[in-house]
């Protein structure tokens, strides 16, 4: 197996602004643990067009890792050319001769095709890490046709344009595994992070918590609904990732009962505070392509917290659950109620770190991976 740098590549929002992030820089820091340099270049959303690659450095506190930006499309005709450019990607390729790997973080299959037609010859490796198969996109008619065609291309044959995938569930294994050399791993966390021992403040009355940005991958609706059966006064619900205003804007927004807060956006590190203060997290999916293929980064994060967790049976969740995660099997408002209810009821159980999703833990499997893929 040839060590060196691993480049990786694709719309995350470094360091930590979004979940892809975190995905890709604990990845990092498993590729690390097994001897190779990551280097990561996302993606920057900004207002105004900036040209090329831009080194960044966001302290000491994320890792020690080499970051890179690159603007964000800002329109149909940037969003197309990047598809196709990796003008980006083969720039940081020359700045590390020793470089060994890509890792193309749920790019377009365009983008993959022209990733291994730059760097067949020069012998690196172009591996691709799959959490989703989502057809949904906004903006623009050809836009939304390009990205239905390029999940489609992604599910059915990504194995012919790489050379290995990490895939973020059971589901994507299965799809992969026959064609390719394929690691599970599902989002991870770095326990010795000092964010995930806060010590957050005791408040005055149980507390549910949802923390996400609502989609069409999260019944919200279905969690308010549920909270309003309680008795009044019995608990609070606190949401993160939205504001009132934004939720009583959205299309069908059931009627806000009491006890219901709003906190808007809040960093990873105060939203990981919020959950290890609360009595339960809540987040409901229903099943389907989009949801069974991934794997919900709140439930590794809940989980690793310790705290009990309502949830709905979608992915691999039920093969990590425990004694403390209430899965429901199916997403209606009377059992997500009833969950509800006996977690109130019920004593408050010890709360303990869980190191189940560490990178740590997956080392080994990593590099009977790497062994096959470089």
């Amino acid at each position: 197996m040839k060590r060196g740098t691993v480049i990786y590549y694709g719309n995350f929002e470094l360091p930590d602004k979004n979940a892809a992030a975190n995905r890709v820089v604990n990845n990092g820091k498993l590729l690390r643990e097994l001897g190779f340099r990551p280097v990561f270049l996302g993606a920057c959303r900004t207002d105004r067009y900036f040209p090329g690659v831009v080194k960044r450095d966001f302290g000491a506190g994320y890792g020690g890792f080499d970051m890179y930006e690159q603007c964000y499309p800002l329109g149909l005709r940037q969003w197309g050319r990047e598809i196709f450019d990796i003008g980006g990607l083969r720039t940081l390729a020359d700045a590390y001769p020793d470089a060994v790997a890509v890792i193309l973080y749920n790019t377009q299959y365009a983008t993959v095709k022209a990733a291994r037609r730059a760097f067949a010859k020069r012998g690196i490796a172009v591996l691709y890490d799959c959490t989703e198969w989502n057809s949904f996109t906004e903006g623009p008619f050809v836009k939304r046709r390009v990205k239905a065609l390029d999940s489609r291309l992604i599910e059915e044959r990504l194995p012919r344009v790489c050379g290995g995938v990490v895939a973020v569930s059971r589901t994507m294994e299965a799809r992969y595994a026959p064609q390719t050399p394929v690691l599970l791993l599902p989002p991870l966390v770095d326990i010795a992070d000092p964010i995930w021992r806060q010590t957050p403040e005791k408040g005055d009355r149980f507390t549910f918590c949802y923390a996400g940005v609502p989609s069409d991958k999260d019944r919200l609706d279905l969690l308010i609904s549920a909270f309003s059966r309680l008795p009044e006064g019995s608990a609070r619900l606190r949401i993160i990732g939205l504001t009132r205003e934004e939720y009583l804007n959205a299309a069908s927004a059931p009627p806000l009962p009491p006890d219901v807060l709003f906190l808007g956006r809040k960093t990873h590190a105060e939203t990981v505070c919020e959950i290890l203060s609360c009595g339960c997290f809540v987040f409901l999916r229903e099943p389907g392509r989009r949801n069974t293929a991934g794997f919900p980064t709140k439930f590794v994060e809940a989980f690793t917290c310790g705290v009990p967790l309502i949830t709905t049976a979608v992915s691999d969740v039920p093969h990590y659950a425990d004694g403390e995660c209430a899965v429901l099997p199916d997403i209606s408002p009377e059992g997500v109620f009833s969950a509800m209810a006996s977690v109130l009821s019920s004593p408050p159980p010890p709360r303990a770190l869980r190191d189940t999703f560490d990178y740590r833990s997956f080392t080994e499997a990593a590099r009977s991976w790497l062994e096959k893929t470089l």
